[in-house]
């Protein structure tokens, strides 16, 4: 998503005429575009902050603007001035849009001192307009959002804070886009959602979207990600197996192979169900890959709680595993539950599971090959 978010500001930009560059030194304007769901993501911007404002502690004619954009700005909003000083404006991942008009407001101060931080977080929806700017980093496949926000509230999880509430685009908007990346010679396409099963606009679901997608003309392979087990359907496997352009892949993710932790994290379903969902998935299509997430070390996982997850992973033989340590985010239900798990602990875990993972990964290429 935020590749995707990346690419849009590009795409906003180069419409307003700034000219992009990677050389840093180059640069008068840095614009750090932000993920919150990892502590270690949000540690990494703050570092990147300290180290270009360093010969910058005090604000003088000539010097480079900079802006947090995306989730961080959401969950800190005004408080980043406090805690970087050096940043002079900060966007939230609704206002992107606003971006053109804020730096021109920032070039009026051009040869003085800002008289204010700029702050806009407020804004509920993104307009369609952005997504249709055509920019791509990738001249053969591009990134679609299909929905933003999300309104399951896993307790470990920050991203219905940060970036509110579901909104599906209208599926007539997301065809004109995908047709609009063929004109310009992309052929395929990745639909993107924080829960893309949850789809829905006017009486077209996800399934629906995935029938539409698969007629657009010109087009030669699409596949989506990420899918929340609970609303993951037989449908949706059967519309798998019969669009001819989708990639067979289905991204899953587990989180945990323990009830009491599935529970404690709020993510509405059980060990069994996830385990009869993914007999089903590869009924329906032979040979489909399924990779997962997993979440080590929530608070109250016990040993035989990590024992269910790594059997679970060793009885499934994913084809390949996102493990992550947990970390505390702030707003999240899981805040009120002590972090009673060691770091060291996070990390044996982590190795354990990120090694069964390697092997099985090893073993389905090896077969595969």
């Amino acid at each position: 998503m935020n590749v995707r978010d990346s690419e849009v500001i590009s795409g906003l930009l180069d419409k307003a005429r700034y000219k992009l560059t990677e050389d840093e030194a180059k640069a008068d304007i840095i614009i750090y575009n932000t993920c919150s769901v990892r502590q270690h993501a949000e540690e990494k911007v703050w570092s990147e902050i300290g180290r270009v404002s360093k010969c910058q502690s005090v604000k003088v004619s000539g010097e480079k603007i900079i802006g947090i954009v995306g989730c961080m700005a959401n969950n800190y909003r005004e408080a980043i001035f406090e805690k970087a000083p050096a940043v002079d404006f900060v966007v939230g991942t609704a206002d992107i849009g606003k971006l053109p008009g804020i730096l021109k407001e920032i070039e009026k101060h051009k040869g003085g001192m800002l008289e204010k931080k700029i702050y806009e977080t407020d804004a509920d929806f993104r307009e369609d307009e952005i997504y249709h700017t055509g920019f791509h980093l990738d001249k053969e496949h591009a990134f679609v959002v299909i929905s933003e926000g999300c309104e399951n509230f896993c307790s470990y999880c920050v991203v219905p804070y940060v970036r509110g509430k579901l909104r599906s685009r209208d599926y007539k908007d997301i065809r004109k886009e995908i047709k609009g990346d063929i004109d310009a010679g992309i052929t395929k396409v990745t639909l993107l959602g924080q829960n893309v099963n949850a789809y829905k606009y006017e009486d077209v679901n996800f399934v629906g979207l995935i029938d539409l997608v698969n007629s657009v003309k010109g087009l030669k392979e699409f596949s989506f990600v990420t899918s929340h087990p609970k609303d993951t359907s037989i449908e949706l496997f059967k519309a798998m197996a019969d669009a001819d352009k989708l990639k067979k892949y289905l991204h899953l993710p587990i989180q945990s192979g323990s009830d009491r932790i599935l529970k404690a994290m709020n993510r509405g379903y059980t060990r069994k169900f996830y385990l009869e969902l993914v007999d089903k998935y590869r009924t329906i299509v032979p040979n489909g890959a399924l990779t997962t997430d997993i979440i080590v070390g929530f608070p109250g996982e016990r040993d035989m709680d990590f024992q269910d997850t790594f059997d679970l992973v060793k009885d499934v033989e994913f084809d390949a595993g996102f493990i992550f340590k947990y970390s505390i985010r702030p707003h999240t239900q899981a805040l009120r539950i002590p972090d009673d798990v060691p770091k060291e602990e996070k990390e044996r875990r982590h190795a354990l599971i990120l090694e069964l993972q390697k092997k099985i990964s090893r073993k389905k290429n090896a077969k595969n090959s």
